[in-house]
């Protein structure tokens, strides 16, 4: 193979959009990771380009500028040749994008435009976003991992919007909210609501929730860290009890895991409590199953 089949060492400061498919192709089989169009295509129905990329590191030979190639190559294939299907960071860039902008709002600078631009690019790509099952889990769990610190600011966004009296940025921004995490759907808007001064709707809308056996397991904790944040303890509580029970009923451990962790923290919150003992038991019951369900 000449250099010519190959990216050079420039590629990190120029960029790789410059390079030829076969250039990054025969780059990933000179560093291990050898992949034709059409078996990247094949990768590319199961998982995202991050995603693609781990599993290439796991051979990876590549050092120093090509350290990280896999990640830009997985990315670039991806834009080149899914035919503009939207990527996790696509939606990931767009949205730290708009956060900038948002955090513009909150500083009281003057806005020449771009907030509505940077709405209307989250607004379209969420329109793009698979829609159920294990697709949309992969593509949302690969986006909030490539937002890294952003995700923190995306999360109290629409509530810091609501109390710095902009309800109608902070309505936009809950609907986008809750179109990318489904588990979020009512909580974020009722917190946004509390922000806004409706303490006791909000945590009426909370309860209602929480305590809602026919939603999704973990919408309900959603709404029950929503409780814990208003420190409704003994609602937040009970309504972590049911799912525990739930959670041991279904053997579920992803949500006897979270439910464990609540539990937990309702006894650092209030370490005095008449029924820590009890709480303490359940909590260790619980993490004697989660220990049992990884060996």
């Amino acid at each position: 193979m000449s250099s010519v089949d190959r990216v050079d060492k420039a590629w990190h400061t120029t960029g790789i959009e410059k390079y030829s498919n076969a250039a990054i192709l025969g780059s990933l089989g000179h560093y291990g990771v050898a992949v034709t169009e059409a078996e990247f295509l094949e990768l590319t129905k199961e998982d995202f380009p991050l995603a693609i990329a781990m599993g290439w590191h796991e051979r990876w030979k590549g050092t120093g500028q090509f350290s990280r190639f896999p990640a830009a190559a997985a990315e670039e294939l991806w834009r080149r040749l899914k035919g503009g299907e939207l990527a996790p960071t696509d939606l990931s860039l767009a949205s730290v994008n708009l956060l900038t902008a948002l955090n513009g709002a909150l500083e009281n600078r003057p806005d020449d435009g771009t907030l509505e631009a940077r709405f209307k690019v989250v607004e379209g790509y969420l329109l793009r976003v698979p829609e159920a099952g294990e697709r949309r889990e992969k593509f949302m769990a690969e986006m909030a991992g490539a937002m890294g610190d952003w995700l923190e600011v995306l999360d109290g966004m629409a509530e810091a919007l609501a109390r710095k009296s902009l309800p109608a940025l902070a309505d936009r921004f809950v609907v986008i909210e809750e179109g990318m995490f489904h588990v979020r759907v009512g909580t974020s808007a009722a917190l946004v609501k509390a922000a806004k001064g409706d303490v006791y709707g909000a945590l009426v809308d909370l309860k209602l929730i929480a305590g809602d056996a026919k939603r999704d397991d973990f919408a309900r904790l959603s709404a029950i860290d929503g409780l814990f944040q208003y420190d409704q303890i003994d609602d937040a509580k009970a309504y972590t009890l049911e799912l525990i029970d739930r959670a041991e009923q279904l053997k579920d451990v992803d949500l006897a895991s979270e439910a464990v962790e609540r539990l937990t923290r309702l006894l650092k919150i209030d370490p005095k409590r008449k029924d820590r003992a009890e709480l303490r038991t359940r909590v260790e019951q619980l993490s004697r199953v989660l220990e049992a369900s990884r060996e």
